[in-house]
């Protein structure tokens, strides 16, 4: 340890800030590849925060030590809010900065107020770990709520990261308590080197936390480009099959096929931003009528399919009846043509999904050209209105 105290610990802060630099940059050019999200915006401001405290608290030599001091525990908390409010983006439970504002004042004002007006250690150690203790607790709650798909592996490191620097705030303040040092020391005691080379750690290991929830976060971008379908928001037939592979394989379940009526007319006569918007106000109705927990794609073209659990077949017909009639209404209001739209179907169930659901699939779209074909010997020729 004596090489810690004899003078080298700034050449230690600087290993640790250079590193730090370093991963600060790949964060924030990962996060400029491809599209961008205001998580990762949250993310890289984090890192950049937290960098510029764990520098200002161990290199206090290029700025006045007191003003280091005074600022490096401020930014670090401002760094640990700034994470939180983008994994609470993450989690559809979004929080505004201004809401956890008190806790960056807080931080500032014991600072400023136990460096330059009331210089102590003691006291700014215990109040930036009691200000450190309550971000670093919300974080660990947000987390849990991110533990789920790519997010899964880094939510599970940062939590432990959390937890990790909890316990270390605690031992910091314990540190200070029981061998108090002075307020602007430049090569402090072995013990306090120690300690500083822990939170150095502690800084980097979060950073590269940040890191991986940055590429989960890009992961999850390209895997929902991927499985959904870009015009209606709908499951793609990739989509559809990582959907199916979370459905139970022992529920059975009805699939219905969906088409839309000469769909082709619509676009020759009417143009294909008409079918756009035809297809995109039919995928609407369909997630508005279609029973909770249901899963829906486009197959293609004008091609749709519902997979519910047999539980909901009962209101099936019901809720197909009622999208029938509200579809002309919807069509109405979003459509910039005066155009009628009539849908086909045709349902079909199966046992599971491993086993039967590929055979029922197939029955549905045979029950609905079916339907389709009832449906023009019936009315004769089609016109699109």
């Amino acid at each position: 340890m004596a090489w810690l105290s004899n003078g080298t610990s700034i050449t230690v802060g600087l290993a640790f800030g250079l590193t730090a630099i370093a991963l600060t940059v790949v964060i924030a050019l990962l996060a400029r590849v491809g599209d961008w999200t205001r998580s990762l915006s949250w993310w890289v401001s984090a890192a950049f925060c937290m960098t510029t405290g764990f520098l200002l608290s161990f290199l206090q030599a290029p700025v006045p030590p007191q003003w280091a001091i005074a600022l490096s525990n401020p930014t670090t908390v401002l760094g640990s809010c700034l994470f939180l409010v983008g994994v609470r983006h993450v989690v559809d439970r979004p929080i505004a900065l201004l809401r956890i504002a008190p806790i960056i004042v807080a931080s500032v004002v014991c600072s400023v107020f136990f460096v330059f007006v009331w210089p102590s250690v003691t006291g700014r150690v215990i109040s930036q770990v009691a200000c450190l203790g309550v971000i670093t607790w919300l974080n660990v709650l947000a987390l849990r709520l991110l533990d789920h798909g790519y997010y899964h592996f880094p939510a599970r490191f940062l939590l432990y990261v959390n937890v990790g620097t909890m316990l270390f705030l605690v031992a910091r303040a314990v540190n200070v308590v029981l061998w108090p040092s002075p307020v602007n020391t430049l090569a402090p005691a072995a013990i306090n080197a120690v300690v500083y080379g822990i939170a150095g750690l502690l800084i980097l290991t979060y950073l590269m936390g940040i890191l991986l929830i940055c590429f989960a976060e890009k992961q999850t971008l390209l895997r929902k480009l991927a499985t959904e379908d870009a015009l209606t928001g709908a499951h793609n037939r990739l989509g559809l099959r990582d959907a199916l592979n979370a459905w139970p394989d022992r529920q059975s379940g009805v699939v219905t096929v969906f088409d839309i009526d000469h769909f082709k007319r619509v676009n020759d006569s009417f143009g294909h931003e008409a079918g756009d918007i035809l297809l995109k106000t039919f995928a609407q109705s369909l997630r508005a009528m279609a029973p909770e927990g249901a899963i829906i794609a486009r197959l293609g073209g004008d091609e749709f399919c519902v997979v519910e659990s047999v539980a909901t077949r009962a209101f099936s017909n019901e809720w197909i009846a009622t999208l029938k009639t509200q579809l002309p209404l919807r069509l109405e209001i979003a459509a910039p043509a005066l155009m009628s739209c009539k849908v086909s179907h045709g349902s079909a169930r199966f046992a599971s999904v491993s086993g039967e659901f590929a055979a029922g699939l197939r029955e549905a779209d045979r029950a609905l050209y079916r339907s389709k074909a009832r449906k023009i010997l019936r009315e004769g020729t089609p016109r699109v209105a």
